[in-house]
């Protein structure tokens, strides 16, 4: 009798061992099938509602203010400089990955000053001010494309013809807005977030479908400084693989389908050899795919002797000794020459 409990302990070992077995290939087929697959994917289409004149546009700026609570940072709430009424053009400027609109604020006076309606915008969760928030977690692909929606309908009730300007993540949206928005005239891609050079091309569906499903975690942009990077001041030093995950979903949409029925007036696109953030094969391959659907394309590249690094726009990024140098470039290929001169201002200014 001593025996008869251990021989039966050992007949329940080997049934127990297959059962865990067959549940743990069950777990690994269901996260590639998940990860693999478009079973996760949205449809991510556009919902434009277009402001038809300057007041339709006006209230519907207020109500995106609105999202700026008290827990944003001054200088990081969605503006919008106006003439007072509608003109010619107007512009919506998008920044990048855990900056904020202060990275564009010297663009934005260049384009005020040269007769345009300005939408400079907050991405959602972005632009705290707590440099260490969680917000990020809070993004998903859903949100971006109605963020973005959001930003072009204001735009259209500024200006007859309506360009966006977008850096890194906001090169994303921007994108994403070229590909679907036809009251969208000329779209500026600044080295766009298609991929992360960090990542092997073979995972972004995964992360960009898994990202919203699994749980998140952050990750420092600078291993060594981690929470003491303070260049710009009003970034997050982190950034999290949910928020990754969300904005490279809009990018794979912005490489789908095509749903505008006119062509795109003009897309333009700036890359950096020297970027050591994004993949710039990948931003040439939604390059040639919008291409396709445009009048005219525009190509940059800074070379990689430059040394310039991803953030190109920022007066206080890491680019900041050379801003005037890159600002001599961008502006004429933007259409506005005078962004060295506004740079100039600032500076005498602060």
């Amino acid at each position: 009798m001593e025996d008869a409990e251990p021989a039966r302990e050992h007949r329940w070992r080997r049934p127990l061992a297959l059962i865990g077995g067959a549940a743990l290939v069950l777990l690994v087929a269901g996260v590639l099938v998940l990860g693999f697959t478009p079973v996760l994917d949205g449809d991510l289409e556009s919902r434009p509602a277009p402001a038809t004149d300057h007041a339709q546009a006006m209230a519907l700026a207020a109500d995106l203010k609105a999202a700026d609570g008290p827990e944003v940072n001054p200088l990081c709430g969605t503006q919008v400089l106006d003439h007072g009424e509608r003109t010619q053009r107007s512009v919506v400027l998008l920044h990048g990955y855990t900056n904020c609109p202060q990275q564009f604020s010297v663009m934005a006076r260049a384009y005020y000053d040269a007769g345009y309606n300005v939408v400079l915008a907050r991405i959602p969760e972005h632009g705290m001010d707590d440099r260490m928030t969680r917000a990020l977690s809070g993004l998903d692909p859903e949100g971006l494309t109605s963020f973005a929606d959001s930003t072009v309908d204001i735009a259209a009730g500024l200006g007859d013809r309506v360009s966006v300007v977008g850096l890194s993540a906001g090169g994303t949206l921007a994108a994403w807005l070229a590909a679907e928005r036809d009251d969208v005239a000329e779209v500026a891609l600044l080295a766009p977030l298609m991929v992360p050079k960090v990542l092997p091309e073979m995972t972004v569906g995964p992360v960009s479908r898994l990202g919203g499903v699994l749980p998140d975690f952050y990750l420092w942009w600078d291993g060594k400084l981690k929470e003491q990077l303070a260049t710009p001041p009003y970034a997050y030093p982190r950034y999290s693989v949910h928020s990754l995950g969300s904005l490279l979903a809009v990018g794979r949409r912005a490489q789908g389908r095509v749903d505008r029925s006119t062509p795109l007036e003009r897309l333009l696109v700036v890359t950096n050899d020297n970027d050591g953030a994004v993949k710039n094969a990948a931003v040439a391959r939604v390059a040639d795919h919008l291409g396709d659907h445009a009048t005219e394309r525009v190509d940059h590249v800074f070379p990689k002797d430059l040394g310039y690094k991803h953030d190109i726009v920022d007066p206080q990024g890491e680019n900041a000794a050379d801003l005037e140098a890159i600002y001599d470039t961008l502006g004429p290929l933007l259409g506005i020459p005078e962004l060295t001169d506004a740079l100039e201002a600032s500076l005498g200014n602060g």
